[in-house]
């Protein structure tokens, strides 16, 4: 694993990720070497001097004296473990160990890594299994972890050096990061390390086109982009996207899209879209705008969406959890795709396929008149937000003695791997219960400045709410079960208010979360009514 230097790594110690990884502005140093993990959720951080996007399923890999501060996190739902280590050279002749100056196979400040399906079943098995073990064997458990984890940095590592696309692939990246620059097909052979020759040769058997047409589309790609959501004129457009003949641009727009760059807007609607969420869908379909296909988590589906989809005949790209499958996207054909993405590495991959309009708000209004304003449909929204916001006056009013009494009212998520509470200051049934509704946050959950924030049963107990509402939390390869009865069986919970009283209300992620559109904000409404004024509640 080194270079002819037989070394060992000694786990030091394993912790879950805290609401400190979550806090914008939170700098973290690593006085160890470090692994971290991510199992849910997504944030932006700067490790050592580098912008470094982070989600589900990734292993970052730090050395010791590295540092990371938190650029964005308070709203993306982060959770995840990170394990320090010391590494040691083993001197047998002597029979000791001393400290070895380990450095990231990579070569680079920091290493992320995407694990596979085996490698996160087997590290989530082990933390399963980490609450049951004895001390000794849950030693022995915490070395054979950072073992498997090291493994998985190394495989990567050494797999990457092995493809023959590899060159390619660094090629498609330059083209990227330098379209609006002029680029030759001699100087992408050079970047590929192969003969200009075989390089288009290869090129076009992976990618079905030469590799300066496919800089050429991934060029109007970004025209695309720039025309739907910047007032920018044409000419600059066309500079911008590396197009230094007006002219030219306008004659390749029209190849590729039908319409000239100046009517392109015009088109939006007719255009075959594919949306990246099913809120985001389900917005369009409420504006008018009809999308060919809309990518989907079967286990994270609303009922309400899987309804509205297949009555406006929209394709449903079912993917599992925290992934967008490029292939399945691609065979859809999209000329336009909208919605987030988790990852800037998932999004170079989108834009290769299509335009992608992405940066999306997270809450429902602001959303609403984000797509509008794009697809021309501004009264369209107008009304629908004027019947939202209808819909919450006469919730309120419903809701009069509770806000007026300034009972407390808390959500409480129960994960598989602990607790967390909605934030008060966040989107989505963030906005909605405590900003729009106005109900009151306890006192001790005012410092939360994520979406969801870590919550011990100790700090439940400290907010004791006079309501209650508690998800189950859905997640593909985790089960809350066990947290679930552990959090019913503690003395913490019997002690409730919200218990004692007969106030707790059980919400179901797929609309709370995953369902919050349009109709889930009514549906959300009618719950949260039914739930807080209803005499005897289940």
């Amino acid at each position: 694993m080194s270079d002819n230097m037989e070394w060992i790594a000694q786990w030091k110690s394993t912790n879950a990720l805290s609401n400190a990884w979550i806090t914008k502005g939170e700098l973290h140093h690593f006085f160890s070497h470090t692994l971290i993990f991510i199992i849910d959720g997504k944030a932006i951080w700067n490790i050592n001097g580098h912008r470094v996007h982070v989600s589900y399923g990734e292993l970052i890999a730090l050395e010791e004296n590295s540092v990371m501060e938190v650029i964005e996190g308070g709203n993306l739902d982060l959770a995840g473990w990170h394990v320090q280590f010391d590494t040691y050279s083993v001197l047998h002749e002597r029979r000791e160990a001393e400290k070895f100056e380990w450095h990231l196979p990579s070569g680079e400040v920091y290493q992320k890594v995407q694990l596979s399906g085996g490698s996160l079943a087997s590290i989530i098995q082990h933390w399963s299994e980490e609450d049951t073990q004895e001390q000794s064997a849950g030693g022995v458990g915490h070395q054979h972890l950072l073992y498997e984890l090291l493994k998985n940095l190394y495989r990567k590592q050494a797999d990457n050096k092995q493809k023959p696309e590899h060159g390619i692939l660094r090629s498609i990246d330059y083209m990227q990061q330098h379209h609006d620059q002029v680029i030759t097909r001699m100087q992408l052979a050079q970047i590929a390390g192969i003969s200009p020759w075989h390089y288009s040769r290869k090129f076009s058997e992976r990618y079905g086109k030469p590799p300066l047409d496919y800089l050429a589309h991934y060029r109007i790609y970004r025209a695309q982009e720039e025309l739907i959501l910047t007032d920018a004129t044409s000419q600059d457009i066309a500079k911008k996207s590396g197009f230094e003949d007006a002219h030219y641009f306008s004659r390749r727009f029209k190849q590729l899209t039908g319409v000239s760059p100046k009517k392109y807007r015009q088109t939006m609607t007719q255009r075959k879209i594919v949306s990246l969420s099913p809120i985001c869908a389900e917005m369009m379909i409420h504006l008018g705008v009809i999308p060919h296909a809309v990518v989907v988590t079967p286990i994270l589906l609303s009922p309400h969406h899987r309804e509205q989809f297949i009555a406006h005949g929209v394709q449903m790209l079912e993917v599992a959890q925290y992934e967008v499958e490029i292939d399945l996207v691609r065979q859809a054909q999209p000329e336009i795709m909208i919605g987030n993405v988790l990852t800037e590495e998932v999004k170079r991959e989108l834009r290769t396929i299509a335009p992608i309009l992405t940066g999306l708000h997270p809450d429902v209004e602001p959303l609403l008149h984000q797509l509008a304003a794009w697809f021309f449909k501004e009264e369209k929204a107008h009304r629908l937000h004027q019947q939202m916001k209808h819909e919450v006056r006469v919730a309120k009013q419903q809701l009069q003695p509770i806000i007026q009494s300034a009972s407390t009212v808390m959500l409480l998520r129960v994960e598989a791997f602990g607790y967390r509470y909605l934030g008060g200051h966040s989107h989505g049934a963030s906005q909605l219960l405590y900003e729009q509704l106005g109900l009151a946050l306890p006192q001790a959950l005012q410092s939360g400045t994520a979406w969801f924030n870590p919550c011990s049963l100790d700090l439940l107990a400290q907010a004791n709410p006079d309501y209650l509402f508690v998800e189950k939390r859905i997640m593909q390869h985790f089960s809350a079960e066990e947290n679930m009865t552990k959090l019913w069986e503690s003395p913490q919970w019997n002690d409730l208010k919200a218990v004692k009283n007969n106030r707790v209300y059980y919400v179901d992620t797929h609309l709370w979360v995953d369902g919050h559109g349009i109709t889930g904000h009514t549906l959300i409404l009618n719950q949260i009514i039914r739930n807080l004024t209803e005499t005897n509640p289940m």
